[in-house]
C-alpha cells in the first residue's frame, strides 16, 4: 500500500511517500520519497530526494503555499525524483492535524464533518489548522483530476495528550473555564508518542515500565512527561503558544504583561495574538531571524574571535540591539560540549 503523508507546519511543508506491506515493520520504515518546502523571510526552498539517492533542490520566491505544495508533490511523478507514474498510484493520504479538540483523539477518516471540526478548532491553532485544511483541499483537487476521491486520514496531535489527568489539564482560573472547554490540550502528541515508543525499543525496555521526558524541538517546541506510555503532562497548553520559547512564538509569559499592554498601550486581542505568535521567540529576542542558523551566522560575523573561543564575551556595541543575555547564550552554545549522537531520532 502506497501512503502519502503530509505535515503542514507553521514554517514548512513536509511530505513522505511510504510503500508498506500488510504488517508494519518493527523499525521505522524509510520513505520511497520525501520532500520539504521551507519558508524563511522572503525565500522559499524546495528539497526532494528518493530512497535510491536522487535529489533535487530549488530556491525561489515564497509564492502562494498551495501552489508551492502542488509543485512539491509534482516531484513524485516528474524530474529526477520521480518514483510514480501517476499520483493515482497512491492508495491513501494521511495528514497531521494539530488540534482535534476533545472530539477527535484517534486517527479518523476525513469527511465533511471532520473538516468542519478542524475548522472550528482553528481558532485555537491559527498557525496550523487552516494550513492543514488547505492541504486536504489540495489533495482533493489533485486526485479529482486523475482518479476521483482518495481516502484521507487525519491524525491528531492532541490525541496522545487526551490522557492528561485533571490536575495537569485544568487551569487555576474560574471553574466555568472548564465548562467552556478551556483546558490544556497539549500538542506535538504524534511525535511525543513516537519518541516514547522508540526510546523503549532502543533501550530494550517495556514502555509500560518507563518514566520519560520527551522533547520536540523545532520551530515549535514542547516537552512531555510520559509514564507507562501515557502523557501525564506537557508544556504546551490550550494552544500551541504556551510553554517553551520557540521560533516566533513566545511560550509562557506573565499574563500581567498582556493586561498591561492592553491597558497602557491600548493593544487589542488581534495585536497581541500577532505579537505572541509571529513576532516573539527567537525572532523577537534576536531581532534577526527565527532560524538559529541565521542568528548564529550573524553573531559569528559580528565577533568571530569571541565566538570561536571558550572565553566569556560581550556583545559588540556595533551589533543589533540584542539583550546581553542573548549574547551570553550564543557563546555558551558555541563552547558547550556536543550531545551524544545516540539520541532518539524523530520521524
Amino acid at each position: 500500500m502506497k501512503i502519502l503523508v503530509l505535515n503542514s507546519g507553521s514554517s514548512s511543508q513536509k511530505a513522505c511517500l511510504f510503500d508498506l506491506g500488510a504488517l508494519l515493520p518493527d523499525d521505522p520504515p524509510k520513505p520511497l520519497w520525501e520532500g520539504k518546502l521551507g519558508w524563511r523571510d522572503d525565500r522559499a526552498t524546495l528539497e526532494a530526494r528518493t530512497a535510491s539517492g536522487a535529489a533535487v533542490r530549488e530556491n525561489g520566491e515564497p509564492g502562494e503555499r498551495s501552489a508551492a505544495t502542488s509543485h512539491l508533490l509534482n516531484e513524485l511523478v516528474s524530474g529526477k525524483t520521480r518514483v510514480l507514474e501517476s499520483l493515482c498510484e497512491i492508495d491513501v493520504v494521511g495528514h497531521r492535524i494539530v488540534n482535534g479538540g476533545r472530539c477527535y483523539i484517534r486517527s479518523t477518516v476525513i469527511t465533511a464533518e471532520v473538516k468542519s471540526a478542524i475548522e472550528k478548532m482553528a481558532v485555537f491553532a491559527p498557525l496550523h489548522n487552516r494550513l492543514e485544511l488547505d492541504g486536504i483541499a489540495l489533495i482533493e483537487t489533485l486526485f479529482e483530476k486523475c482518479r476521483g476521491a482518495v481516502p484521507q486520514v487525519a491524525v491528531f496531535d492532541t490525541g496522545f495528550h487526551s490522557s492528561l489527568p485533571d490536575a495537569a489539564a485544568i487551569y487555576p482560573g474560574p471553574y466555568d473555564w472548564v465548562e467552556q472547554g478551556i483546558r490544556k490540550f497539549g500538542f506535538h502528541g504524534i511525535n511525543h508518542q513516537y519518541c516514547a515508543g522508540r526510546a523503549a525499543q532502543i533501550l530494550g525496555k517495556n514502555l509500560a515500565d518507563l518514566k520519560l521526558i520527551t522533547c520536540h524541538l523545532g520551530n515549535g517546541c514542547s516537552l512531555a512527561a510520559i509514564r507507562g506510555g501515557k502523557s501525564i503532562d506537557t508544556t504546551m497548553g490550550f494552544t500551541p503558544l504556551d510553554g517553551l520559547m520557540m521560533g516566533t512564538r513566545s511560550g509562557s509569559v506573565d499574563p500581567g504583561i498582556l493586561t498591561y499592554l492592553m491597558r497602557e498601550k491600548k493593544l487589542d486581542g488581534k495585536a497581541l495574538d500577532e505579537i505572541l505568535n509571529s513576532k516573539s521567540g527567537l525572532l523577537g529576542i534576536s531581532g534577526v531571524s527565527a532560524d538559529m542558523r541565521e542568528v548564529t551566522a550573524v553573531f559569528l560575523a559580528s565577533q568571530p574571535t569571541c565566538a570561536k573561543s571558550l572565553l566569556p564575551c560581550k556583545a559588540p556595541t556595533s551589533a543589533p540591539n540584542w539583550p546581553s543575555i542573548f549574547s551570553s547564550i550564543v557563546c555558551a552554545l558555541e563552547s558547550a560540549p556536543c550531545l551524544p549522537h545516540q539520541m532518539v531520532r524523530t520521524p
